[in-house]
């Protein structure tokens, strides 16, 4: 059972089902009522996005093994010979019913999202800050991608897909403060590791800021409902200015991992303001 139970995790089941969330969440913003074109645009999601998080864990086995004993493939080494052909099946399903899209979500799946995918875990997370960036445009990109699958088109979405950005960079930069020992000890330059633990939270600070100041934009508010602004304040502005509060040298990475999951939260919370507020 504890097998099965590490197996279901090592898909990263919340991260998919927020993918999916994401997804559904767009279509209600556009009024589809293509299911069958929803029903495929959801699974390359999944199949996309349990390949990436399997590939992750598959090359940095000896980074997890410092900074998360627990992920599956340590605890059950023996697994990791049939890991590749897992990864090559999801990605060629995905990739096949990629095929069977609309012309614009079939350019951003196959010729942005899957090859930033692949090169992202292999050379650019690996490069400071670089690699934040690539990742969170990619989870961005979902927003895109839906609304180009059910449309053809990108009206909507874009400036969802600005807000989300933002968060997910913050997040993945607070991410790679907490791995900052494993990455260390393997030789991976990260942002933290080649600017110090100083000047990274000088930048999320910044990035915070930065994302306050969008978000509460003309752009913004004069687009969506009088529910938005204090929805945004609650939900997102005070947790994220309570991270940026708590944010030290030397911070703990318990502490740290617990910001990591408030900023997964708050992602959550500003797709759910988006469906509020249009």
């Amino acid at each position: 059972m504890k097998f099965l139970f590490s197996f279901f995790l090592f898909f990263r089941p919340f991260n998919i089902a927020l993918g999916v969330f994401t997804s559904w969440v767009v279509y209600l913003l556009i009024g589809s009522s293509n299911m069958v074109e929803f029903y495929n645009l959801n699974l390359i999601i999944i199949c996309y996005m349990s390949g990436a998080n399997i590939l992750n864990d598959f090359l940095d086995i000896n980074i997890d093994k410092i900074n998360k004993p627990n992920r599956f493939l340590v605890k059950y080494p023996f697994t990791q010979k049939y890991i590749f052909y897992l990864i090559v099946i999801l990605f060629f399903i995905g990739s096949w019913k990629a095929w069977q899209i609309y012309p614009l979500a079939k350019s951003i799946a196959l010729f942005l999202v899957l090859p930033l995918l692949i090169f992202y875990e292999i050379f650019l997370k690996k490069i400071p800050l670089i690699g934040n960036i690539v990742i969170s445009l990619l989870v961005g990109s979902v927003f895109l991608y839906t609304e180009a699958g059910l449309t053809n088109q990108i009206i909507i979405t874009w400036k969802i897909f600005i807000l989300a950005f933002f968060l997910n960079l913050i997040r993945e930069i607070i991410k790679d403060l907490e791995d900052i020992n494993g990455d260390h000890q393997n030789n991976i330059q990260t942002f933290p590791i080649v600017y110090g633990q100083n000047q990274t939270i000088l930048l999320i600070r910044i990035l915070s800021l930065i994302f306050i100041l969008i978000s509460i934009s003309p752009l913004y508010i004069l687009n969506y409902s009088t529910y938005y602004i204090p929805l945004i304040f609650f939900s997102i502005h005070i947790p994220l200015l309570y991270i940026i509060w708590g944010l030290r040298v030397n911070i703990t990475t318990t502490k740290l991992h617990y910001f990591s999951n408030i900023l997964k939260v708050m992602i959550a919370n500003g797709i759910i303001i988006i469906l509020l507020s249009y």
